[in-house]
């Protein structure tokens, strides 16, 4: 379960990228 959180970290940061894209096409 450790190595979940560095995985959901680099996931964060992923949708975090994905949503200001969504965000910037509207």
């Amino acid at each position: 379960m450790r190595k979940s959180r560095l995985s959901w970290g680099k996931q964060e940061r992923l949708i975090e990228h994905f949503v200001a894209g969504t965000t910037a096409r509207t």
